[in-house]
């Protein structure tokens, strides 16, 4: 008989395998929490401390400044920030007002933002002062033939100590405003602030089942996609968070915990976790806009937080930076990590790295995937000596099944990950069709994410990740889609063939190698360069091929299409040889 939950001898006492998600919006559960914890710790930034009351004011008044924009229950925010208070205060502004938050990747091209915008129909933009050469011309030409009305402007170091504020506006902020588009569309954070200081607050938005969050994702074919969350979804994850830590969903939360939050809160994992679980578990989020071991340590050594998440490649850095073999770890409770597969080897590195640095906590992986907001299952304190993904969420069902017959494997035997539960996205934005194959009815009755990722499961329970069966590559734990970049390349008329796969990197991971078949007579050196600027204009930094070789002839599949395992095992023959 196949058990749907876990062997309880290795799980917390705390783990719990239903309990009721609050009826209430992500901005009701967090201003709970300033009512019930004013003075406490919420936000760490750039040597500047906020409160909960301070954080729940700023929310108001940036809400009042956006009804005073002319933004209203329904309509769609782009936020193109980094790890700031801003971003945490607009996020919770918009969802107050029963507004949409778009959330984009803050080092996207401009012609991808513009491009986001004018496919989920954002009337308002917010970026960074800094980000203004690189953003402002491009906007401005494009904005009046886009849905985008007004850009809202936020100072990087605006919540930063007097030093950072003054050292970050004089260094760079002053000429990046200077660029600033001079017409009433567009409009600093101070101003908007300032603007709606008289206005009225109406009842704050009171349906958490509505679509209240975009994230782009590559969605289970790896075609760019955005996915529609709802509050309900973030909250069925942040509130049970804190029982993989040993506390019970319904016990009071713990004091005095403090999470690094490096991830990016464009992304699933960051936003949910890095901030929205945190905050609503009354724990602090120290801000950090740009990961370096630097930072870290010197976060670390002044701050003494409790929890962290990060990326393989995040560990790695740690592990290999001579600064950080004298850092005291001894305050963590627990790390994470997600956004790609943790090797048992360098688990097992990290561990060793913790042991020896005083901390009791252990390496933890978690699964998820953008559809279902963020992780799915977690290694609880129980089994966190182990490797592997760990066990579902409350609330939440996995089961290992053949791709193709759709029946349930074994234990212990390989098949595809399917996930279900509260987390599980209303759907793709504009894509009926897509959302209908990632989202499929079972045997059972159930609505299933079909995740395209294979791995098995454990007698007792505890599940694995072995490989994903749909084209992905992961640059730092960034997710790039091949097929994008093909897509681009094939558009210059030199180019007969491409391919594009991730390659082994002892850092990285992986990184963006690009093979071609083209013209007789073709430039390589200025085609490579227009490849590096077409990509780096459209496309993530990420994305850009570090490699490109030339074929003559593409190795093939048996019907005929370019045979990509050829090409991927080449390669990885190739970098073992290398490494002997």
């Amino acid at each position: 008989m196949y058990q749907q939950f876990p062997d309880p001898s290795i799980v917390d006492k705390s783990f719990q395998e239903h309990f009721d998600i609050p009826n209430k919006t992500m901005y009701d559960i967090v201003h709970d929490m300033a009512l019930l914890r004013p003075s406490e710790e919420a936000l760490s930034f750039l040597n500047a401390r906020m409160n909960f009351e301070a954080l729940d004011r700023e929310i108001d008044d940036c809400a009042k400044g956006l009804i005073q924009m002319g933004f209203k229950k329904g309509d769609v925010f782009a936020i193109c920030l980094p790890n700031i208070p801003e971003t945490v205060v607009l996020f919770y502004a918009v969802n107050r007002l029963g507004g949409v938050c778009n959330m984009i990747h803050p080092l996207a091209p401009a012609a991808q933002v513009m491009e986001i915008i004018h496919e989920t129909e954002s009337r308002f933009l917010c970026f960074p002062e800094i980000f203004m050469k690189r953003f402002a011309a491009h906007v401005e030409e494009h904005r009046p033939g886009s849905p985008l009305e007004t850009v809202l402007v936020a100072p990087m170091a605006r919540s930063g100590d007097t030093l950072s504020r003054m050292g970050l506006y004089w260094t760079k902020g002053k000429k990046a405003l200077s660029l600033m588009p001079k017409n009433r569309h567009w409009l600093l954070w101070d101003e908007m602030v300032k603007n709606g200081k008289d206005t009225a607050l109406p009842a704050p938005a009171d349906d958490p089942d509505r679509v209240s969050v975009y994230l782009h994702s590559g969605g289970t074919t790896a075609a760019a996609k955005t996915v529609m969350l709802s509050d309900r979804n973030f909250n069925g994850i942040a509130c049970q968070i804190f029982t993989a830590l040993g506390f019970p969903i319904d016990a009071p939360r713990p004091y005095g915990e403090s999470f690094i939050a490096i991830l990016p809160l464009f992304h699933g994992f960051g936003l949910c976790i890095g901030m929205h679980a945190m905050l609503v578990n009354g724990a602090a989020c120290i801000l950090v806009p740009q990961f370096s071991t630097k930072k870290l340590a010197r976060i670390i050594k002044k701050q003494k937080p409790t929890l962290m998440a990060g990326v393989p490649t995040l560990f790695e850095a740690v592990l290999n930076d001579p600064l950080m073999q004298h850092v005291d770890f001894s305050s963590f409770r627990a790390l994470f990590c997600g956004g790609d597969s943790l090797t048992p080897e360098l688990k097992e590195r990290f561990d060793r790295f913790l042991i020896e640095r005083g901390a009791n906590g252990r390496l933890r992986e978690g699964y998820g995937l953008t559809e279902t907001v963020t992780v799915c299952s977690l290694t609880h304190d129980a089994s966190s000596d182990r490797s592997g993904i760990g066990l579902p969420l409350a609330n939440t069902k996995m089961k290992i099944i053949d791709p193709e017959t759709k029946e349930i494997k074994e234990d212990g035997e390989i098949g595809e990950i399917c996930v279900t539960g509260s987390m599980v996205m209303k759907g793709y934005l504009n894509q009926p069709e897509a959302t209908n194959e990632a989202l499929v009815r079972h045997a059972d009755g159930e609505i299933w994410v079909e995740t395209g990722d294979l791995g098995y499961r454990d007698p007792d329970g505890f599940y694995h990740f072995t490989s994903r069966i749909k084209r992905m590559i992961k640059v730092s734990g960034i997710p790039i889609y091949p097929i994008q970049i093909e897509n681009l390349i094939a558009e210059i008329p030199e180019v007969l063939q491409v391919a594009a796969i991730g390659i082994p990197h002892p850092y990285q991971m992986q990184v963006v190698k690009v093979f071609l078949r083209v013209k007789d007579g073709t430039d390589k050196p200025a085609l490579e360069e227009r490849i590096v600027q077409l990509i780096g204009e459209r496309l993530l930094r990420y994305a850009i091929p570090k490699e490109i070789e030339y074929l003559d002839k593409f190795p093939q599949t048996l019907i005929g299409k370019i045979d990509l395992k050829v090409l991927e095992e080449q390669e990885r023959v190739k970098y073992e040889s290398s490494l002997k």
